[in-house]
């Protein structure tokens, strides 16, 4: 394949107040890179990270630069901000579109390169932004947004999802539910391709002594949307004729208020710990300590974290909501309906009950051989490939 130029467009990408936000897509664009000089691929990465804030926040913002340049880790990445009004969705992305377009422009001229594909990821806000620019760049988009099972997509945006789907190149989502709900607006067929899981060196978490205490581990920011309510009182059932330990991470010090005052009702308060945003090496760490981690989501469209306790060797119990069951089977964990707390008790029995038919080794060799930045970087670049051929035509 001839040389190629690559853009990634995130729909939201990493704050200094949320070093995390946009996670997947910055590791992805970094793996790619990463993929493209090991295999020896004349391939430039460019990132160009345009987010929307409320225009009521414009006062937080008076002293950063509206477009910062810079180059993070090998890769050239654009950071720009515009601002959001509400109730005026059409104005939006028109002003959106026009903004991005002047972005991809300036950037090309400023690194004297031509970009011969685009990776959007996610149509809101950059899918659609990009479809109304105009612009002629062939662009594949990845899907990852739960909104499509949220019913949280507006009139305005639903009115231009097909045109933002059929004119992409290929169109991927990130397991198997979303894919079939994006298929609504698809004539393409959708193929699923699973987010990147962060090797870390082994020594982070082999060695580490497993806690005594039979422990579930989780972790999450929303206490609805990862249904921790539920959590507590299917572990306060639990905890009736069973000892066992729930570590609660990732939560905001008003999350870890809420689950208190929760588990102070159930009665359980000595046997729940409630932490806030745990460093990633840190979490693999905590994975190793737990028994099984838990997850069980009332929305998720991949659940990262599930994956990355498999790759620690740790099995785990998530719900039935079209990600995790893209990969989680028996021999890896447990699947329930989301919000059922009777099926969640019933999963935190039998996890314990027959936690020594899970096979550790087997588990890492299954993160390691689906999950790798190689694995997913291989079937990346095998679908630029064939769009950039089928481009050339």
């Amino acid at each position: 394949m001839q040389a190629m130029n690559l853009l990634v467009i995130p729909s939201w990408y990493d704050t200094p107040d949320n070093p995390v936000r946009g996670l997947f897509f910055k590791e992805q664009a970094h793996a790619l890179l990463d993929y493209f000089k090991k295999n020896e691929i004349d391939a430039t990465v460019t990132i160009i990270a345009l987010q929307q804030y409320n225009i009521k926040e414009i006062g937080m913002y008076s002293g950063i630069k509206k477009i910062y340049i810079s180059e993070e880790d090998g890769i050239t990445t654009v950071r720009a901000r515009m601002f959001h009004f509400p109730k005026l969705e059409e104005i939006n992305f028109r002003r959106g579109a026009v903004f991005l377009k002047k972005l991809i422009l300036q950037a090309q001229k400023l690194l004297g390169i031509k970009f011969d594909l685009i990776h959007i990821h996610s149509t809101q806000f950059s899918g659609i932004w990009y479809a109304i620019s105009k612009m002629k760049i062939p662009y594949v988009i990845t899907e990852h947004s739960s909104t499509y099972f949220r019913n949280r997509i507006g009139a305005t945006e639903k009115k231009y999802l097909p045109a933002v789907f059929d004119n992409a190149k290929s169109v991927i989502a990130v397991g198997n539910g979303l894919a079939k709900k994006i298929q609504v607006y698809s004539q393409k067929d959708v193929k699923v391709v699973f987010n990147i899981v962060k090797e870390v060196p082994r020594s982070t978490f082999e060695g580490i002594k497993q806690n005594e205490v039979f422990t579930f581990f989780s972790l999450g920011y929303d206490i609805k949307v990862k249904g921790f309510d539920v959590l507590l009182n299917a572990f306060a059932r639990f905890l009736e004729k069973r000892r066992g330990v729930l570590v609660i991470g990732g939560l905001t010090e008003d999350g870890q208020n809420a689950l208190k005052e929760q588990a102070k009702m159930l009665g359980i308060n000595n046997s729940l710990e409630l932490l806030g945003r745990i460093p990633h090496d840190e979490v693999y760490k905590y994975m190793a300590r737990s028994s099984c981690f838990v997850l069980p989501s009332r929305f998720e469209t991949f659940g990262i974290v599930l994956a990355e306790s498999m790759y620690v060797g740790r099995p785990v119990i998530a719900s039935r909501t079209g990600g995790p069951d893209s990969f989680v089977n028996e021999s890896n964990g447990i699947l329930v309906e989301p919000g059922n707390e009777d099926e969640l008790f019933n999963a935190l029995v039998s996890m314990k009950e027959n936690y020594t038919s899970y096979n550790s080794s087997e588990m890492q060799e299954y993160a390691e051989r689906v999950f790798s930045a190689d694995a997913i970087c291989e079937r990346i670049y095998n679908i630029y490939k064939d769009v950039l051929v089928d481009s050339a035509r």
